[in-house]
């Protein structure tokens, strides 16, 4: 979702690369996560990253950066961003930032078969019967994802319409500014990923991103989002949980949760049991969402990927895997990125945290340069 202020940002690709750098920011509910990457050639490099979450939310569950009802809390983001900047110390000053899904609209519209430019003009009345906000509220974009024939033989088109409310945006230009920074563009969370983790010779996987508060489900074919799901659990939840099964604090269940996830010792099954209802909730979400692209499509789901936070859970990937009962795919969103081989022991976890701010990152280099 490019601002409007940004058109010969990304129309004259050549001026952006002699800049050198760019920042994919991902504001999450309770963190902010940065990547910055810079091009040599062909080469695509991580410059650094960082990650800054507030760990607030154990002691106030209402503590967080940005909430379901569509609002950042500048005032609780601004201090975060300052504090990330002020340790990872980029020199790119142009962003990229994430929307997450449950701020935004996604909506999956059928439609006569046109031409772009006749779908751009009706596009508008179109945002007007499926947004629940007022057209002129919103900023939306819109990509066609398919292309069917019914049996009368007319052709149909789908698309999907994503539309983010005008009020976020300033907010985002604000909070930026105020760094320092200038936001070049803004992306729903999930085309950003399908960025980072597909190549054009994937094929029908689900991406499962387990956040803070939420969990954004998302099928792609090749690079191409197709279908958007969300399921309102997560790691925060599942944190709560444990926390109020085992009548311990908040602080204690997140270290149990990250030290013994899912694989448990005899003794310990109070811990997965407290787990497993809210996984279940997002498997089965999971599943409406698989159920909903193969019969929309015709094609099934051959395997999914798992990243956000609540990913780095031990045994989950087994879980879901037996659950769904389809290959689970480890996510590689640096794999088109050259990085230390330093991190390579830490490369698990920070593909799983990092994936969207790289998609977001990696955007300006998957244009065209000439």
């Amino acid at each position: 979702m490019n601002l409007g202020f940004v058109k010969d940002f990304f129309t004259d690709i050549r001026n952006f690369f002699s800049f050198g750098r760019v920042l994919g920011v991902d504001v999450g509910t309770v963190s902010l996560k940065l990547v910055e990457l810079s091009r040599k050639g062909d080469v695509v490099s991580l410059e650094n990253y960082g990650l800054l979450s507030t760990k607030e939310y154990l002691r106030r569950p209402n503590a967080v950066v940005q909430s379901s009802s569509l609002k950042l809390s500048a005032r609780d983001a601004a201090p975060l961003l300052e504090t990330l900047l002020n340790e990872v110390k980029p020199k790119a000053k142009r962003v990229i930032a994430s929307v997450p899904a449950f701020a935004s609209f996604a909506v999956p519209i059928e439609m006569p078969f046109m031409t772009r430019e006749e779908t751009e003009k009706s596009i508008g009345f179109q945002a007007q019967r499926f947004i629940p906000m007022p057209v002129k509220e919103v900023t939306f974009e819109w990509e066609k994802v398919g292309e069917y024939e019914n049996e009368q033989g007319r052709k149909f088109q789908r698309i999907l319409l994503v539309a983010v409310p005008n009020e976020l945006v300033k907010t985002y230009r604000e909070l930026f500014h105020a760094a320092g920074l200038t936001l070049e563009a803004l992306e729903v969370e999930h085309t950003a990923l399908a960025r980072a983790i597909t190549t054009p010779a994937s094929r029908h996987m689900m991406i499962v991103d387990i956040g803070a508060e939420s969990t954004s489900i998302v099928v792609t074919e090749g690079t191409t989002v197709r279908t958007v799901g969300q399921a309102d659990y997560g790691a925060v939840t599942l944190t709560q949980a444990i926390a109020r099964n085992l009548g311990v604090s908040s602080w204690r269940a997140e270290e149990l949760k990250r030290r013994r996830g899912l694989m448990v010792s005899e003794g310990e099954f109070e811990l997965s049991t407290s787990l497993l209802p809210f996984l279940d909730v997002i498997i089965r979400e999971c599943e409406r969402v698989r159920a909903s692209y193969e019969r929309t499509f015709g094609h099934p789901v051959e395997r999914f990927t798992l990243v956000g936070g609540g990913a780095n859970l031990l045994g989950i990937e087994r879980y879901c895997a037996e659950a769904l009962k389809i290959p689970h795919e480890a996510a590689r969103p640096f794999a088109k990125v050259r990085y230390s081989e330093g991190l390579e022991p830490a490369m698990r976890t920070l593909s799983h945290e990092l994936a969207v701010a790289a998609g977001l990152a990696l955007k300006p280099y998957s244009l065209p340069i000439s």
